[in-house]
């Protein structure tokens, strides 16, 4: 789906109008000119100019607001944004129960499945890039994943 910039440039100057106006209430620290909120600020002000300036862009065109792109027409796609969503729904509740490395296994594998790959390769694929990731995150940047029911193993 492809969306006009109008759309988009109007959502970038909502977000960041909100950054700019959370930030602003960030302490200060004592003797500095510079503290939390700044970088934030600056952020939140640059993305509302940016998003002003495509908005004014896209004012000139006159495209629709949006367009379904034909591969979204295609039954398999729409299936499989709909399991990742629905999935990664699931898995946020029952993350430290299922575990990651099992629970991001089995969202890829339906991911795959729905988008029409049955190559089990694809399988492999998925069980070996979720376990990497774990192994990496978990071992060397000392991230809390949960094992979940594979507690021991991984």
């Amino acid at each position: 789906m492809k969306f006009h910039d109008t759309a988009i440039g109007a959502a970038l100057v909502v977000f960041g109008i909100w950054v700019t106006i959370t930030a602003w209430g960030f302490p200060k620290l004592t003797g500095q000119p510079v503290g939390p909120g700044t970088f934030p600020i600056l952020l939140g002000g640059l993305c509302t100019v940016g998003g002003a300036i495509i908005a004014l862009q896209g004012l000139r065109t006159r495209a629709p607001i949006a367009v379904l792109h034909e591969g979204w027409r295609h039954p398999g796609r729409a299936l499989a944004a709909l399991v990742a969503i629905g999935g990664a729904c699931v898995l946020a509740v029952t993350f430290e129960t299922v575990g990651f490395p099992l629970g991001g296994s089995l969202l890829m594998v339906a991911i795959y499945l729905a988008a029409g790959y049955r190559n089990p390769g694809w399988i492999v694929f998925s069980i070996g890039f979720v376990t990497t990731v774990h192994i990496l995150l978990t071992r060397f940047l000392h991230v809390p994943f949960p094992s979940g029911l594979l507690k021991g193993f991984l």
